[in-house]
């Protein structure tokens, strides 16, 4: 028997070797900033769920403690910490799964797989939780000296990588994630725990130095897709689109999700408004798409300067890491289908959550195009390096046979030259000592 849920967690990682990131992350854990806990209490006799912030010592008394009249929760909780996972993978017996989907590291390391890869979708279509990850877009201020790739000051690092600037605006693409599970208490009450990233901040590390760069929602951040007021109705505003744990905390006051059932909820109905505010974001993340695949449309009649023959081979590169972007995209996007699909299975009823399948089917589809126009685009750019390798060649040719034809020329009026100067010198009309 293990003696704390770290040690269970190293136990397991021999059975399931992509729970080495966990692992790691459990033995190194610094925590930089104490996380975010929000407990939303649903009650029978409520309209809107009860809101409760709370601390780490708090969680703990909530999670053994009966609430009289409490038809379930929902904790949500920003930037995981070691003592979070701690407490509530003991307390829940929870899937060492689920805290590693959420703390996938921020870059690709060969030694160790990630969760998304290793596990097969027979089994993780049947689990009782969901891992959505995805690209937010940022937009930032006059950044030209930042380097390409950041990661963002939380417990848990993501990495920002910074695009090449397009009309002197410079956009950033911030690794996302948000995990959600449905456990089961030792109460008759259900619990939803939801996992989300800290909000954007000004702080960015590097190895070699920290920045502080503000950034804002690229376009203004993804459209409120809740019913639209009446003229005559007063309108609260909208989600503030920075913080994922305000923004759903924001939506479960407002309205509750299609086909949520307080007394006895499916994982479905829960993952409703997750799912929603990631498909928003995906929207933008295509619209970022979009607007990059234009800087890299060239003419093949215009004249090529060095200096833009510089820009078109680091385009190149930049069009072979969308490229793999795109795959890694149509990965995440399938994988969100294939849940919905598989949970939606013989329950036709909820409109709702078909039309949920076809935004993302939707989203899946553009960013299919966008990739097939993006392995167009590369022979372009390639032919027309080489078109300005043939031009650069015609045109050294072109010089020299120019110098061919001067050549041709001088050397016969040279001899010529020489010739009259020496019938001069034999016939004494010129002094030898005036060719010295």
């Amino acid at each position: 028997m293990a003696q704390s849920y770290s040690d269970y967690i190293v136990a397991q990682s021999k059975r399931h070797p992509c729970l080495r990131n966990l692992s790691r992350f459990m033995l190194n854990d610094i925590a930089k900033q104490d996380c975010r806990i929000v407990s939303l209490g649903f009650f029978a006799q409520d309209e809107k769920p009860r809101r409760t912030d709370l601390d780490l010592w708090e969680l703990e008394a909530l999670l053994d403690a009966e609430v009289s009249g409490c038809q379930g929760r929902i904790i949500i909780i920003e930037d995981l910490s070691k003592a979070v996972i701690e407490t509530l993978g003991w307390s829940l017996d929870i899937d060492p799964l689920f805290f590693a989907s959420q703390i996938h590291g921020p870059t690709m390391d060969v030694a160790s797989s990630k969760p998304s890869i290793a596990i097969l979708p027979s089994r993780s279509l049947t689990q009782n939780f969901l891992s959505v990850q995805y690209q937010r877009p940022v937009d930032f201020d006059a950044c030209s000296i930042a380097p390409r790739k950041m990661l963002c000051n939380s417990n848990v690092p993501r990495r920002l990588v910074l695009l090449p600037p397009m009309k002197n605006i410079y956009i950033g693409l911030e690794q996302q994630s948000c995990s959600i599970l449905l456990s089961s208490t030792k109460s008759p009450s259900w619990l939803e725990v939801i996992l989300v990233d800290k909000p954007t901040s000004e702080k960015y590390t590097t190895p070699d130095m920290q920045l502080v760069l503000p950034s804002r929602p690229f376009q203004g951040g993804y459209e409120d897709f809740s019913e639209r007021r009446s003229v005559v109705e007063p309108d609260s505003g909208g989600p503030g689109r920075i913080s994922l744990l305000e923004d759903l905390v924001y939506y479960w006051e407002k309205e509750r999700p299609p086909a949520f059932q307080p007394e006895q909820p499916t994982l479905l109905s829960l993952t409703y408004y997750p799912l929603k505010i990631a498909a928003g974001e995906w929207v933008s993340y295509i619209a970022v798409m979009s607007n990059s695949i234009k800087q890299y449309e060239y003419s093949t009649e215009a004249p090529l300067e060095e200096h833009r023959l510089r820009k078109i081979d680091s385009d190149l590169r930049s069009l072979e890491v969308w490229g793999r972007r795109c795959l890694q995209s149509s990965s995440k996007l399938q994988s969100v289908i294939n849940f919905l699909k598989y949970q939606n299975k013989g329950d036709t009823d909820h409109e709702q959550h078909s039309l949920l399948i076809r935004d993302f089917e939707y989203i899946a589809a553009l960013v299919d195009a966008y990739g097939r126009r993006l392995e167009i685009i590369v022979p372009v750019v390639i032919s027309v390096l080489q078109i300005s390798d043939t031009r650069r060649s015609l045109k050294e040719a072109a010089n020299v046979t120019r110098l061919t034809n001067l050549a041709l020329l001088f050397v016969p009026l040279s001899f010529v030259a020489s010739l009259l100067v020496w019938m001069g010198v034999c016939q004494g009309t010129i002094s030898p000592s005036t060719l010295l």
